[in-house]
């Protein structure tokens, strides 16, 4: 039977395995220099699904919650203040550092700390914090009355915006702007708002599932042959991915009440923020200790060996940021909760 908490499990999976092809993107066009180019070109190339998938998921979550538990601006922002803003900030100044050898000082380095500079992979996240703003600004604006034909509205303004529109304002690129993954986001809006219909039919027609199974994987094949480096953003990719997407839900359906692993709130988020830290740093370890070692990146399995090492790192540092994190939110409910009791008392 199709229910939410079901398919919440699936998106966890495919959340666990976004987060795994991120650090396989970053750790492939680090080493691409040294080893087979054809597998760690094939890996770097699908390891492009990683992130937009996450921001497919990102907006399914965000209109579940928003539809769901109808939240105050406080209540959906609090999360967001303790599992993403503080979060982002903190580590664009330990990679500040990380890159610099140098803490941040000057009014211009905590400008590129905050617009998500510091690392190459934090635009995402000062992007997604646009996201969430908008999202819930317009909540009663963008419904599932109206996104079947707003979501060609964001399609366009998603194209013209990448390909005409965008300026570098303080060296910012496109994928640092709400704009050029409108459209992403809330393809992950209308795949909740319609998901009964979606997976019950994906499940029931066995054809259309084998349609969007091998479209799916040939465009995966394309995109590993191709001589051309497919951003996420640009919208063959993302309309790829959204089939793959519908493919891995139906699939991770049939195999989530065998598979126990509990949701963690914020883990995946967690990956994506420090697994380039342990890129740096594995890599100043090795180069400090050992010197050349090309060696390990120009065996396959070794250098397997090492993404699986860097990977199971940030996901056990993670794992200790969703503890700190969570005991963090309940203390501030906490205090808010008695503030409140002690305010309407004295009233």
């Amino acid at each position: 039977m199709l229910t939410d908490k079901k398919i919440l499990k699936a998106l966890f999976l495919i959340q666990l395995l976004s987060s795994f092809l991120v650090v396989a993107g970053h750790f492939t066009a680090s080493v691409l220099y040294f080893n087979d180019p054809f597998w760690v070109t094939a890996l770097n190339q699908i390891s492009r699904y990683g992130t937009v998938l996450l921001a497919i998921v990102s907006g399914y979550m965000t209109a579940l919650t928003l539809e769901q538990k109808k939240p105050s601006f406080w209540q959906f922002f609090s999360g967001k203040l303790v599992y993403i803003y503080i979060p982002f900030l903190l580590c664009g100044v330990w990679y500040h550092y990380l890159l610099n050898d140098v803490w941040p000082q000057t009014a211009t380095e905590y400008q590129d700390i905050f617009l998500g500079k510091t690392g190459g992979h934090l635009y995402f996240i000062f992007m997604i914090c646009q996201y969430y703003l908008f999202a819930y600004l317009f909540r009663n604006i963008i419904t599932r009355k109206n996104i079947l034909w707003l979501i060609w509205v964001f399609l366009a303004i998603q194209y013209v915006y990448i390909n005409y529109l965008h300026q570098g304002w303080l060296g910012l690129t496109t994928r640092h702007l709400l704009p050029t993954w409108i459209f992403t986001f809330y393809v992950g809006h209308l795949v909740y708002w319609y998901r009964d219909v979606i997976f019950a039919y994906l499940q029931k027609k066995q054809t259309y599932l084998i349609l969007f199974t091998g479209a799916s994987v040939i465009s995966a094949v394309y995109f590993v042959l191709s001589s051309t480096i497919y951003v996420a953003v640009h919208l063959s990719f993302v309309l790829a991915t959204l089939i793959t997407f519908l493919v891995m839900v139906v699939f991770f359906l049939e195999w989530v009440d065998k598979i126990q692993i509990r949701f963690r709130k914020g883990f995946t988020y967690f990956i994506y923020l420090i697994h380039s830290a342990f890129l740096i740093l594995y890599r100043d370890w090795l180069n400090q200790y050992f010197g050349d070692v090309s060696w390990v990146f120009n065996n396959t399995w070794y250098s397997l060996i090492y993404l699986l090492i860097v990977y199971a790192s940030t996901g056990l540092v993670a794992l200790l940021l969703v503890w700190i994190t969570k005991s963090l939110e309940a203390l501030v409910k906490t205090r808010w909760r008695v503030f409140k009791e002690r305010y309407h008392a004295k009233a």
